[in-house]
Parts: C-alpha cells; sequence; structure tokens
C-alpha cells in the first residue's frame, strides 16, 4: 500500500511538473496561474501546494532540473584543449546551440526573474557552481571568492562565464547582437584570454 502511494505522489509530481513546463512554454511564466498548471495536471490544488509552495517554487525546480542538464555541456571545455581557439570556439558554439533548443524554456526563466526576486540567486549560484567545476581541470578557474587574493580573479571567472551564458541566452531568444556570428568568435578571444592570463 506505501509503495502504490509513493507512486501515485511521484506520478502527481511529475504530471505537475509536465503541465507547468507546457502551460509556461506556450503562454508564458507570468500569465500562468497555479490553478492553470493543477487543472491541466489533473490534481487539485491541495496536491499541488503538496510538492511546491507555489508557482515561483516550481520555476526553481524547472532551472535546477535545466541547469543539472546543461552543466555536462558547459563543463566540457574540460574534456578538450581548452587553449587552443578551435576547440574553445566549438564549445562556445555547442551552447549556443544547446540554448537555441531550450529558447521557450530561457524565456519562461527570463519571467520568472522579473517576478521573483529569489530567482536571480539561483541562477548565480549556478556560474559559482560553474566555476569550481571548471577549476578541477582548468588552472585559470581555480579560484577562492573567498581569498582576498583571489577575489578579483573570481570576479573576472565570474564576469567571463555570465558574458557567455547572457550571450548564448540572448541569441536564443534572438535578442540584441548576440546572434551575430561574430559574437563566438568574440567570446572564444576573450576566453582564451582569461585563460591565458591564469
Amino acid at each position: 500500500m506505501a509503495a502504490f502511494h509513493r507512486r501515485r505522489k511521484q506520478d502527481s509530481h511529475a504530471r505537475i511538473v509536465d503541465a507547468a513546463t507546457e502551460n509556461f512554454c506556450d503562454r508564458g511564466y507570468l500569465t500562468v496561474s497555479v490553478e492553470d498548471i493543477a487543472a491541466s495536471a489533473g490534481v487539485s490544488r491541495m496536491t499541488f501546494y503538496r510538492h511546491f509552495r507555489g508557482k515561483a517554487d516550481l520555476a526553481a525546480f524547472l532551472f535546477k532540473t535545466a541547469a543539472a542538464t546543461a552543466m555536462p555541456v558547459y563543463a566540457s571545455i574540460t574534456t578538450v584543449d581548452y587553449t587552443q581557439r578551435r576547440d574553445v570556439t566549438d564549445w562556445i558554439t555547442t551552447i549556443f546551440e544547446a540554448d537555441r533548443k531550450e529558447s521557450r524554456l530561457l524565456k519562461v526563466f527570463v519571467q520568472a526573474s522579473v517576478d521573483d526576486g529569489d530567482f536571480t540567486p539561483r541562477a548565480q549560484q549556478f556560474i559559482r557552481d560553474l566555476i569550481s567545476r571548471l577549476g578541477t581541470a582548468i588552472p585559470a578557474f581555480a579560484v577562492d571568492p573567498d581569498k582576498p587574493g583571489e577575489r578579483r580573479r573570481w570576479l573576472e571567472a565570474w564576469l567571463l562565464l555570465y558574458e557567455i551564458l547572457d550571450q548564448s541566452n540572448h541569441a536564443a531568444l534572438a535578442s540584441g547582437v548576440a546572434g551575430d556570428p561574430l559574437m563566438i568568435e568574440i567570446l572564444a578571444d576573450r576566453f582564451l584570454g582569461f585563460v591565458e592570463a591564469g
């Protein structure tokens, strides 16, 4: 009996996540309500609130899931020669392509960050985690933000990765100049400059 209830709870969780993803991507984060998600998932509001504190909590869960899926793509630079321009350009191109495939979900995260003040720190934490991950294989990223002598270098790493991810997001959303093919070349130059200076 307990296994049945556990499976039923997992099923309702998955239905809520699927319904939210579909609704958010089709109609936008701001226009979708908890009631819309619950109705689409075929669950009651009470069941929704057993799984999530609200719409923002659900968006945070979607971000965490997307970030976990994206991390291997972003960290893949550690598996190639990160000092070679071609490898770095290919890596950044792969990031841009991956974000294009997820452009609808990226738009949801942009809207959620406007609506929920707690959402942006989650995205910033992702960059912190990425610096740590890259630091295991690339000496220039092996920096500790809590050590005064390394703080500036860590901030430079943070800004570099933020710029790559931000421009990739803009390109995926067809926003600004990020779609210009030269953008990848410029970002590759900045990455190589950072690595060489480290």
